[in-house]
């Protein structure tokens, strides 16, 4: 055991083929591709993206525009805990030629403490199994903030020798529970209370928490129906069958309902809250698939039937009936120099979504995503990704029954969009990207924190651009700045600019046995009405009384890699008080004042 570890301390692997992955989707037409072990340290003092309310665990808005939605079919609601949770489109597939293990730990200010694990191994090149889990809890700097959060996954994935049958399978549960304190009674900081502990601040609910549950199954054997194709213009034909189970529940309690008086209204029980919701769906897919046999094209179709079970105060069951179908284009187009490495290619998806009977019968989507690359060595490629929607409103728009709101049959019609988003990436130093969205029968929660809808056209748009640079050797910059904007701010609310920019030292020492960076990195949000939070349905809501300041978000950092141990140590926003006093991102919800963070990360090959 002694001699293992002492192994993989100065092991790492240079075969660009020991690590191949691939993410949950239409398994049988995606290929694995080769993910190299991050080995830079440019990144580690960024160990968790902002949490818009203020601590890591809590749920956090969508300020800034993104492309992609989730599968048609039943949604209870959107959950706005994304940052804490493992969805399945994240779900990795491994393949691996040995054992590849990656464990962090981070800890700091406010009882923060975090271990992140990943593990994989291929055992005789056919079964691969990956375990990924996570952890986390902290504190907070106000009272009744405390979170804890778990999520693990373990998936799995094999191939026969003679490639006729195999499977994809995975297990997911995410468990996310929070205290809710609805934010500091006074909403805003003085000068006069700026530097009073803010575990002194009086808060609007004195016993309130959240509690979600998520525990997905999901099974994927294949079959293919015919000999291996002889030659490189033959077609292989495959069926395969996707079953999946999922069961999800959140709770939300408030023992204290009478003497914070937060909610206006109290429907169910006029002492207490305890309101339940919890779904349940099974849903099984048949797909036919042909791939080519030199894996240029790929094409699937099939059928995808959903029950689910919900209960909220009563119970309800639906059905979904839905076709889909798959297209994927894959090109090589090698330099005629063989010499340069260099290879161009294009690769295009295409899938289609239709619910053709239940619930959300009429539901539409269609998604393309194309990337053209320039040089693969060098990793610069242009893309396009184009997705036209149509989704019926999500249970909690139409239906909803709980202590402190209660709305029956809104009838609100289905929401249309239509993204687009042009890239470009040159190594990784450039990237652009223009994001444009169309969207009609915008849903949105009011004043109130009712839901709405708007029959009026909005149209989104958005512009980002990242560039990085090592001067002289060893100073290096970094400077990411982001522009949106939207054709009704009084519905949609984000930043119409925000910037992120690093200035580092960068060394090697001791014959490059030590990578150092020590630095600085300052975030700034442009002013603008953020969103409300109300903690009994989860939503963001509008508000017109409070709008945030743009204030200079800087850490001051130092990170270090001795092969293969990364660490780094970090002060998290240095200046509240000395630049401003408004520093939150959602009325009376602060981001963490001056913090100190430290992480340990480490790599095993073998």
């Amino acid at each position: 055991m002694l001699n293992i570890e002492s192994h993989a301390q100065v092991f790492i692997s240079k075969d660009p083929d020991y690590l191949k992955v691939k993410t949950e989707q239409n398994n049988l037409t995606t290929n694995f591709k080769q993910v190299y072990a991050d080995t830079t340290v440019t990144n580690l003092n960024n160990f968790f993206p902002r949490n818009f309310m203020g601590n890591t665990g809590l749920p956090s808005p969508d300020y800034f525009f993104n492309t992609g939605t989730d599968n048609l079919g039943f949604r209870f609601f959107n959950s706005p805990i994304s940052l804490d949770k493992i969805t399945d489109e994240q779900v990795e597939y491994y393949r691996s030629v040995g054992p590849y293990a990656d464990l962090s730990a981070m800890a700091g200010s406010k009882l923060l403490q975090a271990f992140k694990m990943l593990f994989t191994h291929t055992y005789k090149r056919k079964v691969n199994f990956t375990l990924r889990f996570n952890r986390y809890s902290t504190q907070g700097y106000f009272k009744k903030q405390q979170t804890f959060v778990n999520n693990f996954y373990l998936s799995s994935n094999y191939t026969s020798q003679n490639k006729r049958a195999g499977y994809y399978f995975y297990v997911l549960n995410n468990g996310n529970k929070n205290q809710e304190n609805g934010g500091i009674r006074a909403v805003t900081l003085a000068d006069s209370t700026e530097n009073i502990s803010k575990e002194l601040f009086a808060v609007k609910l004195t016993g309130a928490n959240r509690d979600n549950r998520e525990t997905k199954l999901m099974v994927n054997p294949w079959l293919r129906i015919n000999k291996i194709a002889d030659t490189l213009h033959g077609i292989n034909h495959y069926l395969q069958l996707k079953s999946k189970g999922a069961i999800n529940a959140y709770k939300y309690k408030d023992g204290n309902i009478l003497t914070d008086k937060y909610y206006s209204s109290n429907y169910l029980d006029t002492a207490a809250t305890l309101d339940s919701s919890n779904v349940r769906v099974i849903s099984n897919e048949l797909d036919y698939s042909l791939l080519s046999a030199d894996n240029k094209f790929g094409f699937s179709a099939g059928y995808r039937n959903e029950i689910i079970r919900t209960w909220q105060h009563s119970e309800n069951l639906y059905i979904n009936n839905i076709l889909v179908g798959d297209f994927v284009y894959r090109s090589a187009l090698r330099s005629q120099d063989t010499t340069a490495k260099k290879e161009r290619g294009i690769e295009s998806r295409m899938g289609v979504q239709y619910v053709l009977e239940g619930i959300n019968t009429g539901d539409l989507k269609i998604e393309n995503n194309s990337v053209y690359s320039i040089n693969g060595l060098k990793r610069r490629n242009v893309y396009l990704n184009i997705l036209y929607e149509k989704r019926r409103p999500d249970r909690i728009y139409n239906d909803w029954v709980s202590n402190h709101f209660i709305w029956r049959n809104n009838g609100y019609e289905a929401q249309q969009q239509l993204q687009a988003k042009l890239g470009l990436n040159i190594d990784k130093s450039f990237n652009l990207s223009i994001f444009y969205q169309n969207i009609y029968n915008y849903l949105y929660f009011d004043e109130a924190a009712f839901p709405r809808q708007s029959a009026k056209y909005i149209n989104n748009t958005g512009l980002s651009v990242n560039y990085s640079y090592v001067f002289f050797k060893h100073v290096g910059f970094l400077a990411n700045y982001t522009f949106q904007n939207t054709t009704n701010s009084n519905l949609v609310r984000v930043p119409a600019n925000s910037v992120t920019a690093k200035l580092f030292y960068t060394n090697s020492l001791f014959k490059n046995a030590l990578q150092l960076q020590v630095g600085s990195q300052v975030q700034v949000y442009g002013s603008f009405y953020a969103y409300g939070y109300m903690p009994a349905t989860q939503v963001f809501y509008l508000q017109n009384s409070i709008k945030t300041a743009a204030f200079p978000y800087v850490d001051v950092f130092l990170n270090a890699r001795i092969r293969p141990v990364s660490f780094f140590l970090k002060l998290e926003n240095a200046l509240p008080g000395l630049a401003g006093i408004n520093y939150a991102l959602i009325p009376g919800y602060y981001q963490p004042s001056r913090a100190f963070r430290f992480g340990l990360s480490w790599m095993f090959f073998d």
